[in-house]
């Protein structure tokens, strides 16, 4: 079992910090490898880089992941893989917890809006399948959430 932990382009050192806290206390399938982007903050119990071309690897070697609430969210659902989401709400009008929120309203994503909330989500990400989305196409629900059009209205 491994775990991979990535934060995306930008930086979310909390959730760096809670994922290097719960490898150190060996609660995180092991090994673990962490991408930390743009942060400060280094892991001491794993692996780390913060940029490659690609993350497609680590991804696909990976039994569960950890991720922040971007587009990496699709990849992972994508592969029908384990992981958790936490909104970096630092960024951006919190932009990351109202994408997460409308996608757990449509699929079966585990995620959470503080990184004190890891350990709980870990486990129960753990503990079920792989999320998977309950909507039979999400495209007209996408539009509406990006303010392009409300298919729904119609």
């Amino acid at each position: 079992m491994t775990t991979f932990v990535t934060v995306g382009t930008t930086h979310f050192d909390p959730l760096i910090r809670a994922a290097d806290h719960m490898a150190g206390q060996r609660r995180l399938p092991g090994p673990v490898v962490f991408q930390i982007g743009a942060g400060r903050y280094e892991p001491v119990n794993g692996a780390f880089f913060r940029f490659k071309p690609s993350i497609d690897d680590e991804l696909a070697d990976a039994d569960l992941v950890i991720t922040h609430g971007g587009a990496t969210v699709f990849a992972l659902l994508a592969l029908r893989k384990r992981f958790v989401a936490v909104a970096n709400t630092s960024l951006d009008g919190n932009h990351q917890a109202r994408f997460l929120s409308f996608l757990g309203e449509r699929s079966s994503v585990i995620w959470a809006d503080d990184p004190a909330m890891l350990e709980q989500a870990v486990t129960e990400a753990i503990n079920h399948a792989p999320a998977r989305l309950e909507a039979p196409s999400l495209a007209p629900d996408l539009l509406t959430y990006m303010g392009v059009c409300d298919t729904r209205a119609a």
